[in-house]
């Protein structure tokens, strides 16, 4: 499974590069006409979620037919999600409780929630916006509404949207005259998705001024915070803790934010697809923490917290798999001295023929089983040792048939690998040796 993880990664990253100067997604285009109203999908029969004016910027990640571009959600944007699914915590977050749980887009209009885009797993974790009681004395269910999650857009339509339109409206030319060319906003006399904007005042010159302002230089303001909820767990140790330095305002924008955030999310999944031991936590860890010591708004506090909870997950998850492996070593050990007994109890005349395996020699090693699962995705099958018990999963790779050795004692090379959820190795079998079997003959 976690191979296949590692090549939709690798798709993707093919998908997004640049080939022939097509458009390179995502990228930043502006609003180029007042009141756009944003949808809950591509096209008008989807409810509006918001409205957006003339200069905001938005950010594309894909052009869709007729004419709809898919967009981040906007600020303020949300989703809603069934009180039955979820188990609130700490920091305004909350823990998915069954899996294929429905993330209903919300809209600022109205409490209409019939489009569904993700689904979300069970122990997926979320930041909670709001929470809506049912009205008293009903049996209505109680909803949430949650941050939009990961994968999920809102859509604009393509004419109003520009990467080349100025925020402002106002397009710099030479030093003649005022400098400044007006842009209209909505010239178009029927507009299917923005409404007409109302009609400004404006100078004898026609052209609205803007006074530019002289900001005097001040030093830093510094702001002091709380230690985070990962350096109090550090002190709690009795290690040296991480050192509070002043916060003074930063210098990236909320989209450089949230670009860091995706990035180290995307690296936290490349890391986790190779095997436990080689995964090291601290740098990444760190990197995090200090966005959040730069968080400006509670969304983003919420999302980087997000990814420290995901990071700790997994830290949790190699120091259990590195004590399994102690522990399978000391078990290896004494399975290997009791052997050597049983063979020289039974070398008088038995008709046993031991076998010697060279330790270390195979990726994995027991009798092949098979193992059902309704994920599609899933290993379908498994090393088992003398008591039945799951050693590895193993999955087949190109040109290897592993029907043929169902039922028999196996030796198995290939890539290796770790699945979290059932705390197992997992082996993409390239090779497959049958070893000979101890039993009597």
């Amino acid at each position: 499974m976690r191979p296949l993880l590692g090549t939709l990664l690798w798709c993707y990253a093919l998908a997004v590069s640049p080939a022939g100067g097509e458009q390179i997604f995502p990228y930043k285009a502006y609003v180029s006409s007042d009141d756009v109203y944003v949808r809950s999908g591509p096209g008008q029969s989807y409810y509006p979620t918001d409205k957006l004016k003339a200069g905001q910027e938005v950010e594309i990640y894909r052009h869709d037919p007729g004419g709809w571009y898919a967009i981040r959600p906007p600020e303020g944007s949300f989703s809603w999600v069934s009180g039955r699914f979820l188990q609130p915590g700490i920091d305004n977050l909350a823990v998915v409780s069954a899996d294929r749980v429905a993330a209903r887009v919300g809209s600022r209009f109205s409490d209409i929630r019939d489009v569904i885009q993700v689904r979300l797993h069970k122990a997926e974790v979320v930041e909670v916006l709001e929470k809506k009681q049912p009205p008293a004395g009903s049996d209505g269910e109680i909803w949430y509404k949650i941050a939009p999650p990961s994968g999920e857009f809102r859509w604009v339509f393509g004419k109003y949207v520009d990467p080349d339109y100025p925020p402002d409206g106002l397009r710099k030319t030479s030093a003649s005259g005022t400098g400044v060319t007006p842009v209209a906003h909505g010239t178009e006399a029927s507009q299917t998705d923005a409404e007409p904007a109302e009609t400004k005042a404006r100078g004898a010159t026609g052209v609205t001024p803007v006074p530019q302002r002289q900001v005097a230089e001040e030093p830093p303001v510094v702001v002091s915070r709380e230690p985070s909820a990962a350096e109090q767990r550090v002190g709690s140790t009795g290690e040296t803790p991480v050192p509070q330095q002043p916060v003074g305002p930063r210098e990236m924008s909320p989209e450089q934010f949230q670009a860091d955030l995706e990035r180290l999310d995307l690296e936290l999944s490349v890391m986790v697809i190779e095997e436990p031991t080689v995964w090291a936590f601290d740098e990444m860890q760190h990197r995090t923490e200090l966005l959040l010591t730069q968080a400006e708004t509670a969304l983003e506090r919420g999302r980087a917290r997000v990814l420290i909870n995901k990071i700790s997950r997994f830290q949790d998850i190699k120091r259990r798999y590195d004590a399994m492996g102690a522990m399978r070593e000391e078990t290896e050990r004494a399975n290997r001295q009791l052997a050597g007994l049983r063979t020289r109890n039974l070398a008088g005349g038995t008709g046993v023929t031991p076998v010697a395996r060279a330790e270390g020699r195979f990726d994995g090693e027991g009798e092949l089983i098979r193992v059902v699962s309704p994920k599609v995705d899933a290993p379908r099958y498994a090393l088992v040792d003398e008591l039945g018990e799951v050693r590895c999963y193993v999955s087949a790779a190109p040109g290897v048939n592993l029907r043929h050795y169902l039922g028999r004692e196996v030796g198995v090379t290939g890539t290796r690998g770790y699945m979290p959820e059932q705390h197992a190795r997992h082996v993409m079998a390239r090779h497959v040796n049958l070893l000979e079997d101890r039993r009597l003959r």
